[in-house]
């Protein structure tokens, strides 16, 4: 997946322009490679009644708030589609029972892409993530900072490595921004992370705490199960 990303929602006179949303269901299991087969079968069965564009499953390394947690994501062109698909019909519940007894959603949340939402996505896809939670007064700003820390990480050789934040709509995060760091894969990501300690990078070292403060970090790879 090259990119997950992101608009606000804007309303003009009485005219509403959709904007992109994004859901992701929190789930608990004891077999994460049990549950990663499921999805990749029942992903083209239960995503279209959902109304999803793009549908992924995450398992995170580090960071999980409980221990066999795993995320399951959709993407979707507009709220509209995010909040009216049809989690009830029939064929959907037949499916979701094959993993009932398997695993437990713990949380559903919402999310508002803040910059534009990437194309290119396949199933099999695989990428890694490192995202964090924060909370800012000036996401305008802060926005403005993300940008100018990937364009300077993509000249300095990090091309493959993508920069993009949600605003989180729904639970105990909501009004804070998720920011995502992906890469192609694990390593990649690493090597990015390593890269902050070099010159490019550290001048945002100091420009970041000034505009947000860490709620939660987490690292994660993630495979797409769907798409439209």
């Amino acid at each position: 997946m090259k990119k997950l990303l992101i608009l606000i929602v804007t309303f003009v006179a009485s005219v509403a322009y959709a904007a992109p949303a994004m859901n992701v269901f929190t789930i608990n299991t004891s077999d994460p490679m049990g549950y990663m087969e499921w999805a990749r079968k029942s992903a083209p069965i239960t995503s279209p009644s959902s109304n999803a564009t793009t549908a992924g499953v995450c398992l995170p390394s580090y960071g999980a708030e409980e221990f066999g947690d795993m995320y399951y994501f959709n993407l979707f062109d507009s709220h509209a589609d995010s909040v009216s698909g049809n989690y009830y019909d029939p064929v959907v519940a037949a499916e979701i029972a094959k993993i009932a007894n398997k695993r437990t959603v713990r949380m559903i949340d919402h999310y508002t892409p803040m910059s534009p939402v990437g194309e290119g996505f396949e199933v099999g896809m695989t990428y890694s993530n490192y995202n964090l939670n924060v909370y800012t007064k000036n996401p305008q700003a802060y926005m403005e900072a993300l940008a100018e820390y990937q364009a300077a990480a993509q000249a300095n050789g990090f091309e493959d490595v993508t920069l993009s934040a949600f605003q989180v709509n729904t639970g105990d995060y909501t009004g804070q921004i998720m920011v995502v760091t992906q890469a192609p894969n694990s390593q990649r990501l690493g090597e990015f992370i390593d890269a902050r300690g070099e010159d490019w990078s550290t001048s945002f070292g100091n420009k970041f705490p000034k505009l947000r403060k860490l709620k939660r970090g987490f690292i994660m790879n993630c495979e797409v199960v769907y798409a439209k």
